[in-house]
């Protein structure tokens, strides 16, 4: 998702606000408002062009408020009636959740249970924020009821809408606070047969992880412990995608509940950095040779560590995985990796001496410089 403001890619998700799905939108409004003006609200075309996503997002919204009737029960029946009839689906229905989110605010009721059907054809988990910030109780209670749905979508949205820090969203700085005020929606799809629904949970718990990590370590020793049949598996593979930030950090906690010690007992005999100066479209490629010097099997997580130059000289480190195995007693290892230095829409590149690290069981071990050249 990082090329969303890329303007020359023509596949930026911004370019799927554009004319044809205003067309789209005026069609299937239409056909339940007769009185909608079309045309006026076709003229936005030309504002869409010079905007990013979010901005055309807005811009559509509003556009949509100036030509549905201004109160506001009855123009969100008409979109409803749209939704109902499968009319709209995908970015075309995203001006809807926002202008519910926008306008609603003052009708809770008809407006949580829009964005319930809402997100069985896009997604509310961003449109539910403002109702949680103004009506927790009442709107936490309506979430944790759509926790039980028969619909998959609707269950994902109790645990994505809840999330304290979702990609694209606002923040959600009394949940950051207080990490145990979703805990009633996550126990209700912790064993949750689909995985689209484990996977929210999985970001969520990642996402509270960042500021109690002991909370998470303990929320899943719990799990694990009640885990029973085919829910083992279900708990297995939660554990392993909600620590991922805890586990590059090298949380001993969090290492120890996916069976690795902190520490691990190996040397590192050789690391080698193929190329010192390295240019951006090029591969920084290395090479380390592992040794255990222990008489018994050990489970390793090997990652590496780029420290990246920032503006004022100093180092910002980066985490990425390079391997998980089982390492046999006395045994060896040499594990090569290639990664490419490229743009990226969020890392600035400073030319100079930058550092890569290597980190066997949450421990850092070994440290070579590289030059960046711009």
């Amino acid at each position: 998702m990082s090329n969303i403001s890329d303007d020359k890619n023509e596949n930026a998700f911004k370019h799927a606000f554009d004319g044809a799905l205003l067309q789209q939108i005026a069609n299937s409004i239409s056909r339940y408002f007769p009185s909608f003006r079309s045309e006026q609200f076709l003229k936005i075309e030309s504002e869409l062009t010079n905007l990013e996503m979010k901005s055309r997002v807005k811009l559509i919204r509003d556009a949509l408020a100036n030509e549905l009737p201004q109160e506001y029960p009855k123009a969100l029946k008409i979109l409803v009636s749209v939704l109902n009839e499968n009319q709209l689906s995908g970015f075309s229905v995203w001006p809807i959740a926002e202008y519910i989110q926008t306008y609603g605010l003052n009708n809770l009721d008809v407006s949580l249970n829009a964005l319930k059907l809402v997100t069985t054809r896009f997604t509310s988990e961003w449109a539910v924020r403002p109702f949680i910030k103004k009506y927790p109780d009442e709107t936490m209670n309506f979430l944790l009821q759509c926790a039980k749905d028969e619909d998959v979508n609707i269950r994902r949205w109790a645990s994505e809408g809840t999330r304290p820090r979702v990609p694209w969203g606002e923040q959600l700085q009394e949940f950051i606070k207080n990490p145990s005020a979703t805990k009633d929606i996550l126990e209700v799809l912790k064993f949750d047969p689909e995985l689209f629904v484990r996977k929210s949970v999985a970001n969520h718990l990642n996402d509270i992880s960042k500021d109690h990590p002991a909370y998470v370590i303990q929320l899943l020793k719990n799990w694990q412990q009640q885990a029973k049949g085919e829910d083992e598996k279900k708990v297995v593979w939660i554990i392993k995608h909600a620590l991922r930030t805890l586990i590059k950090d090298g949380n001993p906690g969090a290492l120890a509940l996916i069976g690795v010690q902190y520490g691990a007992q190996v040397t590192i005999d050789e690391f080698s950095v193929k190329q010192q100066n390295i240019k951006l479209g090029e591969h920084l490629e290395f090479d380390v040779l592992i040794r255990s010097t222990s008489n018994a099997p050990q489970k390793i997580v090997i990652d590496y560590i780029i420290h990246f130059m920032k503006a004022n000289k100093k180092t910002m480190p980066k985490v990425f995985k390079l391997r998980a195995f089982e390492l046999p007693a006395n045994g060896l290892v040499t594990i090569g990796k290639k990664h490419i230095i490229k743009k990226i829409t969020t890392r600035e590149y400073y030319e100079g001496i930058q550092q890569i690290e290597i980190q066997v069981n949450g421990k850092a071990m070994g440290k070579k410089d590289w030059r960046l050249e711009l």
